[in-house]
């Protein structure tokens, strides 16, 4: 594949989601955020950050505790 063929997928490809994303927006409308209700609704679900921590062993602290 030359350049110019390669700049030409991209760029039809480019066209072809834009036409796809165009008729889910038509179908569905456009996305927005959750607002309170949403929020305070599905809070069970939403989360945030590492819920479990563990230690990690780093081999360079080995070295720095047995000095």
């Amino acid at each position: 594949m030359t350049p110019a063929e390669l700049k030409q997928y991209v760029a039809d490809k480019r066209k072809r989601q834009a036409s796809e994303w165009a008729n889910q927006i038509a179908i569905h409308g456009q996305c927005t955020g959750f607002n309170d209700r949403d929020y305070s609704r599905n809070s069970e679900i939403i989360f945030t950050g590492k819920k479990s921590y563990r230690t990690k062993f780093v081999h360079s602290k080995l070295w720095n505790t047995t000095k």
